[in-house]
């Protein structure tokens, strides 16, 4: 499980990973990109927590999951709270329709309704974490057809 305090990935893991993608914008001191790796792992313990299909410890992390966390404080960097971004629920408007005259608008809305349907899907993480993770939802029960 990813802790929320302690650190799995060091800057220097973090440096050696972006270097060989050649990333312009991972730049910064050590105390910004630290930050921006905190921001990243609380992203993918928010996502693995309860999830993960093997136990392991913080500090023994997968390396795909490093990478996945490497990856959100990428995003993190460049725009800070980007993962997680505030919203205020409000009534969704679904449809609109106007007329003047001989005139008639219709609009169609889509808002967002909770915090999770503002939440960004990278795929390149999805792509990092998608063996590590059991299903997202409900419980799944075996079913026995006699």
């Amino acid at each position: 499980m990813l802790s929320y305090t302690e650190a799995a990935v060091t800057v220097a893991e973090a440096d050696a990973y972006a270097a060989l993608r050649a990333w312009s914008d991972w730049t910064g001191t050590d105390q910004v990109k630290t930050a921006a790796l905190r921001r990243g792992q609380d992203y993918i313990a928010g996502i693995g927590n309860g999830r993960w299909s093997t136990g392991w410890d913080n500090d023994a992390a997968p390396e795909p999951v490093k990478f996945a966390i490497i990856e959100a404080a990428r995003r993190e960097m460049v725009a800070p709270g980007s993962l997680a971004p505030d919203y205020v629920a409000s009534r969704v408007v679904s449809r609109e329709k106007k007329k003047v005259g001989p005139l008639e608008k219709e609009l169609e809305y889509a808002q967002a309704s909770s915090a999770a349907a503002v939440r960004p899907n990278i795929a390149i993480i999805d792509q990092l974490l998608a063996g590590l993770l059991t299903a997202a939802g409900g419980a799944s029960v075996d079913l026995l057809r006699v």
